[in-house]
């Protein structure tokens, strides 16, 4: 049950978000606002990927997922916003802090999927969030072209609070999420308590890894102890 929740959470909200990024320009007429507030959210995505771990250590994946969820509406009203008042700047703002908590909500959806499906059915389990997941890019990208397809002039518009519907579904959805402490599996065991590691350790591999002028290759292993806690060797 929690695995296929965390399936509409991803559909309504990234699924969304990925069916504004295939529209082109996010569906504006003019693509300069979202190819710069693309830049802004990969700057932040590229390190909160990273740090948004040791947050999911601290708030649980609940909180964590609808911290993450939170900006996807304000990323959908920005575009609205622009729609009406052709003022980049919040565009931008907005996609800068989606990235931010778009590390958080994708930390909190892989400690999801590796520790609450029992091991042998993980797969299956990955398989079934997935195929929810991008049935939102699917379905996202239908609405317009239902829309438009009869149409061979004069292409209609996707109503302003659409997106932001599905957006806002998919934050308050993320609250069912529970604790790993409070979820059983079918086979009477607890689900694992997932801690990622320390994000002093992959700030420790960036600066390691990008120090200018030298090239160097970095392995990172990783193994289980008794504790079912992830280790860095």
């Amino acid at each position: 049950v929690q695995v296929s929740l965390i399936g509409p959470v991803c559909f309504c909200c990234p699924g969304m978000f990925n069916a504004l990024s295939g529209m082109g320009g996010g569906g504006q007429v003019d693509p300069t606002a979202t190819n710069n507030a693309n830049t802004a959210l990969y700057a932040t995505f590229a390190v909160f990927g990273i740090l948004g771990g040791g947050i999911h250590n601290i708030l649980g994946p609940h909180l964590t997922l609808f911290d993450g969820c939170s900006t996807y509406v304000l990323y959908a009203g920005s575009f609205l916003y622009y729609n009406h008042h052709h003022n980049q700047t919040f565009v931008v703002v907005a996609r800068g802090l989606l990235g931010v908590r778009a590390g958080l909500l994708w930390a909190g959806q892989g400690a999801i999927m590796t520790s609450y499906p029992p091991p042998n059915r993980k797969g299956s389990f990955i398989s079934l969030f997935w195929s929810i997941f991008n049935m939102g890019g699917v379905i996202g990208g239908l609405i317009p072209f239902i829309l438009n397809y009869p149409r061979a002039e004069d292409a209609a518009s996707v109503n302003d609070a659409t997106y932001i519907g599905f957006m806002s579904a998919g934050t308050l959805l993320s609250l069912g999420i529970l604790p790993p402490g409070r979820v059983i599996r079918d086979d009477g065991t607890r689900c694992t308590n997932i801690k990622y590691l320390s994000h002093r350790v992959f700030v420790l591999i960036y600066v390691y890894f990008f120090q200018p002028m030298k090239r160097r290759h970095v392995a990172i292993f990783f193994k289980r102890d008794a504790t079912s806690k992830f280790l860095f060797v």
